[in-house]
């Protein structure tokens, strides 16, 4: 039985997925299993996987139809015999230290996850966000605030987990920003989270329309969804960090709506009616928290004037597009 499991998710990365493949068979942490999850791939990344296959015993392929990448995830997670968990999403690569560094890591500590850095390469250049100023060691409580409060991110790749945090956790299917809907629950049963002062995933930063991304509001309500269900989650276990996680829905309830205001649909509306109903049920419980200028306005906006909210909307999309 290995002692990692690692899950990749395949879809569409033809052009990115061998180096991607090379980073982890390369790893000086040899005594893993590599779970690729072909997604339906409309390129030859299921051939690619194969092909990988034959060469080395550690790989196993798994070929589905296409149902996304929290689908593929869970099946991973189903098929893997380790004793600690890793995802790497194919169009990215790994420090060949990474799972070497990690595992031992978690051992010395005695950890049930650990949180590492991420450097997000674009173009030539290179760029690492470090989250805390050293090596930090964290009670499951700690950890799960500072997640629910975002100072830790979502993203599942940045970690490696024991394999017992994941027990009835799965990615929600057909969901954008899974992560943001899951990897706190991980937090949640995990007794002692551990982060490592290191940049070991490298995130590979693809040219792509921004006003795409920020004015999708199908997109953005299901981030919107995830950030609510945190909501949800702090209410009912009385944690500290309710407000900040209230904080956090409503600013997302607000891009939300300033997507489905930038190009309104009808197809829409009842989702609309959601957002602007949470937002003025949570209005008041924010009176005394300080709120960037950006979201103080569009609070403003939405009680007082609506209309210039979606002024704002237009002119945000178009300034988007001009650049």
């Amino acid at each position: 039985m290995p002692r990692l499991s690692v899950i990749v998710p395949v879809y569409g990365a033809e052009k990115y997925i061998i180096k991607c493949l090379d980073s982890i068979l390369s790893q000086t942490f040899t005594d893993f299993e590599l779970l690729l999850v072909d997604d339906g791939s409309p390129d030859k990344c299921g051939e690619i996987c194969d092909k990988y296959a034959k060469m080395d015993k550690r790989i196993k392929v798994f070929h589905k139809d296409n149902g996304g990448v929290s689908s593929a995830r869970n099946l991973g997670l189903s098929k893997a015999d380790g004793a600690y968990i890793a995802f790497v999403d194919p169009d990215d690569y790994i420090d060949k230290d990474m799972f070497k560094d990690t595992i031992t890591y978690l051992q010395k500590t005695d950890g049930d996850i650990v949180c590492f850095e991420v450097c997000e390469v674009k173009k030539s250049r290179n760029k690492i966000g470090y989250h805390f100023d050293e090596n930090k060691i964290m009670t499951g409580c700690e950890a799960l605030n500072f997640i629910l409060e975002d100072v830790i991110d979502n993203s599942p790749c940045n970690k490696i987990y024991k394999k017992e945090v994941w027990h009835n956790v799965s990615f929600p299917h057909g969901r954008r920003y899974e992560d943001v809907a899951t990897i706190y629950r991980t937090f949640a049963q995990a007794a002692k989270v551990v982060y490592l002062k290191k940049a070991l995933y490298y995130y590979i930063k693809h040219e792509g329309s921004a006003t795409a991304v920020n004015f999708d509001f199908q997109r953005r309500y299901e981030c919107f969804i995830g950030y609510k269900e945190r909501l949800d989650f702090a209410l009912k276990k009385n944690l500290d960090v309710v407000m900040a996680c209230r904080k956090l829905a409503v600013e997302t309830a607000l891009a939300t709506l300033t997507a489905f205001y930038a190009k309104e649909s009808d197809g829409y509306l009842q989702e609309a009616g959601e957002i602007k109903k949470f937002i003025s049920g949570n209005i008041k419980e924010l009176r005394n928290v300080r709120l960037k200028t950006k979201h103080r306005f569009l609070l403003f906006s939405f009680v007082h004037c609506p209309s210039l909210h979606k002024i704002y909307a237009k002119l945000s999309a178009l300034s988007k597009k001009v650049k």
